[in-house]
């Protein structure tokens, strides 16, 4: 007789429990453009009446609106947002903007280049414009300090509008914020580059040590003779002085001059 089979014991295997995953840091919030900032961006203004463009930082609309000017700087303009760098209704519209974002703005007159005063049409003696070239209707002169446009000329006299170009016009901007400037060095480079413009970027070098700015222009003939080199020294000057002279206190300017070598091969 067989005895009956004693059942076999099972053992449970009880799974570890999962560590519970640490909360998802969640990313801060982009900051917004504040008053004061410092920042790069991109323009397109035109005319609302006619499309016509009058301003813009890119090469490529330049050319092809056949504004292009060789002595222009294209690429992100350098802002300080509400320091009236640019029209009131650009400055309101870049507050609050982030990093990467763009914009479309309509600007009635008050808010762009303002209305048309009656008053700033004024008669002029010919012989206070001085120049020698003929002058014709939409002609710019400067008179003192003051620039206008010609509307009329008769009789000896000269009838110049010193309204800004584009009073009275209704204007559109596309605007995009590209990046914003933190670092004094940054904010540094970015002076140099607009008040020397057109200049190629690899003539210039800049360093700091300290408080001390030193800016180092190479050997380029169409730079060191350059007849505004001093204003854009005098200009870079001011402006570091005028928004960063909490970090620097002195500026440098070192030239260098290419000599040519003396011909030391004897003659026949």
């Amino acid at each position: 007789m067989s005895k009956p089979k004693t059942p076999k014991k099972t053992t449970k295997t009880t799974k570890p429990k999962a560590k519970p995953k640490p909360p998802t840091k969640k990313a801060a919030p982009p900051t917004s453009i504040k008053a004061g900032d410092f920042i790069l961006a991109d323009f397109v203004g035109y005319t609302q009446e006619d499309h016509r463009l009058f301003d813009t930082t890119k090469e490529d609309i330049a050319r092809a609106e056949d504004v292009y000017d060789e002595q222009d700087t294209y690429g992100p303009r350098l802002l300080i947002v509400g320091q009236g760098w640019m029209v009131p209704g650009v400055d309101d519209a870049l507050i609050g903007m982030h990093v990467g974002e763009s914009k479309h703005v309509t600007l009635e007159p008050q808010q762009a280049f303002g209305l048309r005063d009656s008053q700033q049409v004024r008669i002029i003696p010919r012989a206070r414009i001085k120049t020698d070239k003929k002058l014709v209707r939409g002609m710019r002169v400067t008179i003192g300090n003051q620039s206008g446009t010609i509307r009329h000329v008769g009789g000896g006299r000269v009838t110049v509008d010193f309204n800004p170009m584009l009073a009275g016009h209704t204007i559109e901007y596309d605007i995009t914020v590209t990046k914003r400037l933190t670092s004094a060095k940054d904010k540094l480079e970015a002076f140099l580059y607009r008040r020397f413009t057109g200049v190629d970027k690899e003539s210039l070098t800049v360093t700091t040590k300290g408080k001390t700015v030193t800016i180092a222009i190479k050997a380029d003939p169409r730079l060191l003779l350059n007849q505004s080199l001093q204003i854009w020294k005098l200009g870079l000057t001011h402006d570091i002085e005028t928004h960063l002279k909490d970090k620097y206190t002195k500026v440098f300017f070192t030239e260098e001059w290419q000599v040519a070598a003396k011909d030391t091969t004897p003659s026949s």
